[in-house]
């Protein structure tokens, strides 16, 4: 095997020895690579000192996905050295995975039972949906009303009971409290004592009180099922060994070196726990503060990185040199962080990034960077767009380019979820091939969709709703299978199915269809021709026969009833491994709460189909994406970090998915119903910090600094989407959904999106 070949900047991280050591890497600079590297010399260095049964090298990283990349990184670079175990000597783990670790070895230690539970992030959804869904009933009225906005006073029914308005405000506000408040290390109990022994005369803080009796009506819920929550294992972790010093000191013994990777999205609590374990000293920190865009979803910080690396006795290392990108797109990244840091009229954000350029590699480097490549920023002054014709030009652009590149990989990437949706949509229906990193991919809402279905007409098969869910299941599943499996299947053929459908939809005794008597013919209790022939008759009995056997395994577990009903909806081997896979997410559901019946079940299903229940089809998330040549990949920006691709579309880069805190942007967390533009979430979380800190609440401030904190996050979401393109990349943009109406809030290019066209545009003049 020919010698790894370092760069010198790799091989300075790769030479450590000892000590706390902060690196900041540029996107492309093999970050990843180094830190495997390293991990692997540092457990050949224990080994040699005979000390592997006794100690191990520590990665900690943030997601499934990046810890089983490194591991097979280091698995594959030991094995490769004469008398190293490519499995020994090293522990790679999430910083929840890590904690599971500590507290399962010593659960007596924070009270918990040793067969204590762990709820996933769907058990713990359900429970904090329901406590706020009861809370609101009873008081929601009182706290909408407090912040509505006046217009909207006659709203306020509406607002308060449709699930996509305030209730689901009031459950983001409820989430995000309870994880800000436990990263904090705070009980339930503490807070209410703070909040019962302030000042009879001190200002109210109501946001911060819906949070705490949220809080403890949902710790009471996981006490209820002797469960704990992912960010409870990292509090619980710390108080662990903070409760045992001896624990404490064996754990420190046995990790002797700890690696930290995607250190940009540490907490609070990941810091502390880290700097524990590693006695501060032996412990090296990696990431790029400029791609830290997790801040809005967790309580994740870029602070704790960038305040590490001049931290005194941190040696500060640079990973600046990069072979993913051609030089035109490098240029582009590099302007928008020179431009950011320099020149933003906003001065709050120019502290957004770390003032770092990526420089390319020498020509010799064994991954060079491509050699021909370009950036293409659409927009003209005066030029708009909607939402419709900038998924029509990506679509035209792509129908052009794949066929002459059959060896490329390519991207649409977008800024959330719901525009993925819509592009895959028009992919689909011009036959393009694409795969999708959203929220769920369309082959996983349809199977759910169909499987739903199917339990909603088990459920109550002999109401008029279950006439309906059979009638439905006939058009779109049976017929389509059987009459219609014809691109175009004969009018005679539709004539029957609409029949048929209309037959089993009004039918008010279909048991009689279902479970007919002996000697009685099943199709006598429907409304259909007398003189059928043949076939139809034979049809019609076949799909009788499957609903039937459906009902005869309504007993069996969920898991199973429903692989029973997969082998007859499912064929195609992607569809079969679904079924099995959302059979196992049902199983778990009903683990975790032994009432749940078919109405909870299918309600699941319904939010999957319906893209409103993250589930990934397959396993990306546990073991990382490979973009395909000659196939669409479809995601959001926030998925693709880590990945890259040839050729990379960004969508919607306006200025309501990219602020940049000018008196014109919009923002997504500002609804219209609240008054003053406040937005509810950050009000909360200042309200907590004023119960800890005793300082005043002055009710406007956070949300003004959510608003910067916000356009940072967004403008680092920029320079990751652009540093995903290695040969190509263009950047749209459009009018946004109201452009229609005219109203004020239609769209414009994001500022960052203008001075880029400006900067290329001189570029080309000279």
């Amino acid at each position: 095997m020919a010698a790894v070949q370092f760069r010198k900047q790799q091989a300075d991280i790769i030479n450590y020895k000892g000590g706390k050591v902060g690196v900041s890497a540029v996107p492309g600079s093999g970050k990843t690579f180094t830190l495997s590297h390293l991990a692997a010399k540092l457990v050949t260095r224990l080994s040699r000192r005979g000390a592997l049964d006794t100690e191990e090298v520590l990665i900690v990283t943030f997601a499934n996905a990046a810890a089983n990349s490194i591991k097979a990184k280091i698995a594959e670079i030991l094995a490769a050295q004469p008398g190293m175990l490519p499995h020994v000597g090293y522990r790679v783990r999430t910083l929840h995975g890590l904690s599971h670790d500590i507290v399962r070895e010593r659960p007596s230690l924070v009270g918990l039972a040793e067969d204590f539970q762990i709820v996933d992030e769907r058990v713990s959804a359900k429970i904090l949906d329901e406590v706020v869904s009861t809370w609101l009933r009873v008081r929601g009225g009182d706290l909408l009303q407090r912040y509505l906005h006046p217009e909207q006073e006659s709203n306020l029914p509406r607002l308060l009971n449709h699930e996509d308005n305030f209730p689901a405000l009031a459950y983001n506000i409820a989430d995000q409290f309870i994880r800000q408040a436990k990263d904090r290390e705070l009980a339930p109990n503490t807070l209410r004592t703070l909040i019962d022994s302030r000042p009879k005369d001190a200002p109210l803080l109501p946001l911060a009180s819906f949070g705490m009796e949220i809080y403890e009506a949902y710790q009471r819920g996981l006490q209820m099922r002797g469960a704990v929550d992912f960010n409870d294992l990292v509090r619980m972790a710390l108080a662990a060994l903070n409760s045992d010093s001896h624990y404490l000191k064996r754990l420190q013994t046995r990790w002797r070196f700890i690696l930290e990777d995607e250190a940009q999205d540490s907490s609070r609590m990941q810091e502390k726990l880290l700097r524990l374990l590693s006695s501060d000293t032996n412990w090296v920190r990696v990431g790029d503060p400029n791609q830290a865009i997790n801040t809005t979803f967790t309580t994740a910080n870029p602070i704790f990185l960038r305040e590490f690396l001049e931290e005194r006795g941190v040696k500060s290392f640079k990973l600046s040199q990069a072979g993913r990108s051609a030089p035109p797109i490098i240029d582009l990244a590099n302007q928008l962080v020179r431009w950011t840091v320099n020149e933003h009229p906003t001065p709050e954000l120019r502290t957004a990034f770390l003032a770092q350029d990526i420089q390319p590699v020498k020509a010799d480097d064994p991954r060079a960077n491509p050699v021909e490549g370009k950036a293409f920023v659409n927009y003209r002054p005066g030029e708009k767009v909607t939402p419709e014709r900038e998924l029509e030009m990506v679509v035209a652009s792509l129908e052009k380019w794949l066929p002459n590149n059959p060896d490329k990989t390519v991207a649409v990437l977008v800024p959330e979820n719901s525009r993925g949706f819509k592009l895959a949509e028009l992919l689909r229906e011009r036959g393009l091939p694409f795969e999708e990193l959203l929220r769920s991919t369309s082959a996983t809402r349809d199977a759910a969709a169909r499987l739903r279905l199917a339990l909603e007409m088990i459920a109550s098969p002999a109401t008029l709703t279950g006439a309906s869910k059979l009638g439905t299941l006939y058009r779109d599943f049976w017929f389509k299978r059987h009459l219609g499996a014809e691109s175009e299947p004969p009018e005679e053929f539709l004539q029957w199915r609409d029949g048929v459908v209309k037959a089993l939809s009004n039918c008010r005794r279909i048991e009689g269809f279902l479970n007919p008597p002996i000697g009685v013919s099943p199709l006598a209790v429907l409304d259909l021709p007398t003189d059928l022939e043949d076939h139809y008759r034979a049809d019609l009995e076949d799909f009788r026969a499957m609903m039937a056997r459906w009902l005869s395994a309504v007993s069996l577990p969920i898991d199973q009833l429903s692989l029973t009903i997969g082998a007859d909806l499912y064929s195609d081997p992607v569809d079969i491994a679904l079924c099995y896979k959302i059979a196992q997410l049902l199983r778990g559901m009903a683990a975790a709460d032994p009432s749940a019946r078919l109405p909870q079940f299918v309600e699941e299903l319904d939010k999957i189909s319906k893209n409103q229940r993250k589930f990934l089809g397959f396993d990306d998330s546990e073991f990382g994406y490979t973009p395909p040549a000659g196939v669409i990949t479809v995601a959001t920006m926030h998925a693709a970090k880590g990945l890259e691709w040839d050729r990379v579309y960004l969508l919607s880069v306006n200025n309501y998915s990219f602020p940049s805190a000018q008196p014109y942007d919009n923002y997504m967390s500002e609804r219209y119903y609240i008054r003053d533009g406040l937005n509810l979430e950050a009000e909360t979380l200042a309200q907590l910090e004023t119960l800890l800190s005793a300082e005043s609440y002055t009710e406007g401030e956070a949300s003004a600094q959510a608003r910067l904190d916000y356009a940072a996050e967004r403008l680092r979401l920029l320079y990751v989407g652009i540093t995903r393109a290695k040969e190509d990349l263009t950047i749209l943009w459009n009018m946004g959904r109201f452009w229609k109406t005219g109203s004020e809030r239609e769209q414009q290019p994001a500022l960052p999106m203008v001075v880029l066209w400006n900067y290329l545009e001189g570029d080309k003049s000279r």
